[in-house]
């Protein structure tokens, strides 16, 4: 045990005024023999007896008063609850986004990481040390005290705080420590505050937050450059409008932003100027004419000088290609074009009358009708095929269909009344199966309708917004039972849970299964407004144009370095996040308020708090027991009131 005010212990010295008060007002008899009472001196020599024992009784709780009143101001505090090193955990959170990467005198991230190894040497060898640095993602250190051997590499990603203050509240709650420490080092940047979930740290974690930003840096950012129209068919013309931004206060005048584009041999440099207040942003366009075909790529660059030059060049592609050829293969031509099987399909896919070459629709469509003994024709220019309810193909047809797709082409299948389980087997010796298929089912009372589709997958993504169509809408009078195999993945189902779209890959190609027809034999579908959008995304996500077409753009993550990657046939442009580019910074009490918790109002870290010796007057303590000290003096003081008043002197 010790004691917070140990200088009170002194007034146990007053232990000292029950004894003289007890020794000087002690009662002394004188014996006087009388006859008539000779038979009481028993009785009296009995009660005599009683009364020394209750007054040495009384004596010590009036001992005991006094020394639990002088302990009580001493503060005694129980020396076995107090915290040793081994109970110490320090959790530290170091931010690597890309705004720490600031020029103009030491980077903010070698000043954090400054800090972090002073963390590292304060928190000694018996504290529990979980380390990790963050941008958009949180990164652990396997080996924590390794935050202390040098700055993190720089991030090309943004800022979340939410996610790194998640990981750090989860070890936080878990740990049975009893002082918890968190620091977080970052150069608290706005855009990072207000991004993830909602986290709230632990009441019994100090906080310790680190600011390494700077105010008013010179930051010029290319914060968008979009090209219009997404599809650009040879020869027409499109328009790069580029986003700049000045991130200083002060006004920047004649700032050169330059486009830069190339096809193989074939390149466009343009330049404008602008002129930018403090604060402001600008667009800047490029008009690029009677472009040839090919895949255009490059940048937009604002040429200066500034503190942040991450973010002064911003990556864009462009794809210029005629619309994607498409061969149609019916399976069950009419005598008239009314009559045929694609009718519709050809319809919905053409979008405009046909033989108009460059219509505002991604595919260039044409149709085979697939007679008794015919092959297939050459498949070398065609991005997809579409097979509408085609019978049993030609072993030949079905490997140069199963290479096709292999290579990168994509298969469409719609069913009918001529594909069955003894049709289907050359498709399926060629990879191109989706499981065994069992026959037309038709509706017995109510009609087959869509009851369940993958909202997040890419064929159906346009259509998680209720305003673009339900899905459930459309009805069929009969589908083509299919036991999906294990390779297959199932988009959608009917109402009963019998597949509808079935999707699976061979290759470097994809296909897709829609176990119904696709004109107005099978159902009413081909008039549902429905009919032209769900065509185009099976037809463009097979051809590789449902997802972006070949250019995707991507948010770059991690050590990825901006640029273009030309991977399986597309283009991914790789950009830093634009918000990073946003250098407003919030204060430290709204950083608390977001996450809840409460400042300190020094900066002395906790560990240097307990190898501290704390004032007499410090605050109360949680392990003290003057509390428990209190309640028995009372007792006490009650006990001895009843027992001096029943006690002679």
């Amino acid at each position: 045990m010790q004691f917070v005010q140990i200088g009170m212990l002194g007034a146990l010295a007053a232990l000292a005024i029950p004894i003289m008060i007890h020794l000087m007002f002690r009662q002394r008899s004188r014996p006087v023999d009388l006859g008539t009472l000779q038979f009481l001196k028993v009785v009296l020599r009995d009660n005599a007896r009683k009364r020394r024992l209750r007054r040495y009784i009384l004596l010590g709780l009036r001992l005991a008063a006094v020394a639990l009143l002088a302990l009580l101001f001493a503060r005694p505090f129980l020396l076995a609850t107090e915290p040793v090193d081994g109970e110490r955990l320090v959790v530290v959170l170091l931010d690597r986004s890309a705004s720490m990467g600031l020029l103009g005198g030491v980077k903010p991230i070698d000043r954090a990481a400054g800090e972090a190894r002073s963390i590292v040497r304060a928190a000694g060898q018996g504290t529990q040390l979980e380390a990790a640095s963050f941008d958009r993602e949180v990164h652990p250190l396997a080996k924590p005290t390794d935050i202390a051997n040098g700055a993190p590499a720089l991030s090309s990603s943004g800022t979340d705080y939410a996610a790194a203050l998640a990981w750090a509240r989860d070890l936080l709650v878990r740990s049975p420590k009893r002082i918890k420490e968190l620091h977080v080092l970052t150069d608290l940047q706005r855009t990072g505050l207000d991004r993830g979930e909602t986290v709230a740290l632990p009441a019994d974690v100090d906080v310790r937050l680190a600011d390494f930003g700077r105010a008013f840096p010179k930051n010029v950012a290319v914060t968008a450059a979009v090209v219009e129209p997404k599809t650009v068919r040879p020869g027409e013309s499109a328009l790069v409008r580029a986003t700049v931004v000045n991130g200083s206060p002060l006004p920047l005048y004649k700032v050169p932003v330059k486009l830069h584009l190339e096809a193989g041999t074939a390149v466009r440099d343009m330049e404008r100027a602008v002129d930018l207040d403090g604060g402001a942003a600008a667009n800047v366009e490029f008009k690029l004419a009677d472009l040839p075909a090919g895949s255009w790529r490059g940048h937009v660059e604002a040429a200066v000088s500034d503190d942040l030059p991450f973010d002064n060049r911003r990556y864009l592609a462009v794809a210029v290609a005629p619309p994607a050829a498409v061969l149609v293969v019916d399976g069950s031509p009419g005598r008239t074009a009314y009559d045929g099987e694609t009718y519709f399909l050809n319809a919905a896919l053409r979008l405009a009358p046909s033989g108009e070459r460059y219509a505002k629709t991604p595919f260039d469509v044409e149709t085979f009708p697939l007679v008794t003994g015919a092959s297939l024709p050459d498949l070398d220019k065609a991005r997809a095929v579409v097979l509408a309810n085609v019978g049993e193909l030609s072993a030949g047809d079905a490997r140069r269909l199963g290479a096709f797709v292999e290579q990168g082409g994509g298969l469409v299948v719609f069913t009918g009344d001529r594909v069955r389980a003894d049709s289907v087997r050359s498709l399926t010796a060629a990879g191109l199966g989706v499981g065994e298929v069992v026959g037309p089912e038709p509706a017995k009372e109510l009609p087959w309708r869509i009851g369940r589709w993958e909202a997040a997958d890419p064929v159906f993504r346009p259509f998680a917004d209720p305003e673009h169509g339900d899905l459930r809408r459309p009805s069929f009078t009969t589908i083509t039972l299919i036991k999906p195999s294990a390779e297959t993945r199932v988009l959608a189902t009917f109402r009963g849970d019998a597949p509808a779209l079935l999707a699976r890959s061979h290759g470097r190609g994809k296909v897709l299964w829609f176990a119904t027809a696709c004109d107005r034999g099978w159902g009413d579908w081909p008039r549902s407004r429905l009919y032209v959008p769900l065509v185009h995304q099976m037809v463009g996500y097979v051809a590789g144009l449902a997802e972006g077409g070949p250019v995707r753009e991507e948010t770059a993550s991690g050590e990825e370095k901006p640029g273009i990657v030309e991977r399986d046939g597309l283009l991914h442009v790789i950009n830093t996040d634009s918000y990073e580019s946003d250098m407003a910074r919030c204060t430290p009490r709204e950083f608390a308020d977001r996450f809840g918790f409460r400042l300190p109002e020094t900066k002395t870290s906790i560990v240097n708090q307990a190898a501290a010796k704390k004032p007499a007057d410090d605050r109360l303590r949680g392990d003290e027991i003057w509390p428990w000290l209190a309640l028995t003096l009372l007792g006490f003081l009650l006990v001895e009131s009843f027992l001096a008043n029943r006690t002679a002197a």
